[in-house]
């Protein structure tokens, strides 16, 4: 869900140094509610402009949070945590074809700070890793007034962190999916309409990354 009672900003800007691919698409503000710790998004549509296919990986080569967040994630060929820069897989994009795999992520604090971060991101060909495009992402952040506009279909799930049993809300049947750092779907619970209890306690303690219905990856911690 999208909030405007504060606004964080997230400008891309590109760089390209390579040949063979160049960003044809991508968000370039977000207005964000940071006065909570929350999971917001920004895609980046990647083109391989040259006339062969390529295996594309990505690594995140600048990453140092001060203040407009506290950590994020990436997900490329699979979704990776803050601890992990670079793809362990690559996505396969045709000779001329795009591919929109790409999402970053960042959470934003509860210091309702006005206050700039930025990160880079670097996609390669794995034929010759200098084939590459350099995005550099400033994340800015500053406290606003406004409205809160709910949406009819949210969904919540609590507590986070979890210890044993999580309980999820949705307001049509749907799927909840739970993926480790590295990506691996470790959970999956069909929902209905209403409050599903969903068990925890067979997962290890650390940071995970859900989703409901395909949606947005957000973060999950379970702590025993």
């Amino acid at each position: 869900m999208r909030k405007s009672v504060l606004l964080l900003f997230i400008t891309l800007s590109t760089m390209t140094y390579g040949q063979s691919l160049m960003v044809v698409e991508q968000d370039t503000i977000v207005e964000i509610n940071s006065t909570s710790v929350s999971d917001y998004g920004f895609h980046i549509k990647v083109k391989n402009t040259s006339s062969e296919d390529l295996d594309v990986y990505v690594r995140r080569a600048y990453a140092n949070p001060t203040c407009a967040y506290d950590s994020g994630y990436f997900c490329w060929d699979y979704c990776y945590g803050a601890d992990v820069d670079n793809s362990i897989g690559s996505v396969a994009i045709d000779a001329g074809m795009e591919k929109n795999d790409f999402s970053g992520h960042v959470y934003s604090p509860t210091t309702s700070a006005t206050c700039t971060d930025s990160t880079r991101y670097v996609f390669y060909s794995g034929k010759d890793a200098s084939d590459s495009l350099s995005v550099w992402v400033t994340i800015s952040a500053g406290p606003t007034m406004g409205t809160i506009a709910l949406q009819v279909n949210e969904s919540r799930l609590y507590p986070n962190p979890a210890k044993n049993t999580i309980s999820v809300e949705v307001q049509r049947s749907g799927e909840l999916a739970i993926y480790n750092a590295l990506g691996a779907l470790v959970k999956r619970k069909s929902l209905l309409p209403g409050t599903n209890a969903v068990a925890v306690h067979d997962l290890s303690n650390g940071i995970y990354l859900y989703s409901i219905d395909g949606g947005e990856y957000k973060k999950l911690i379970v702590s025993h």
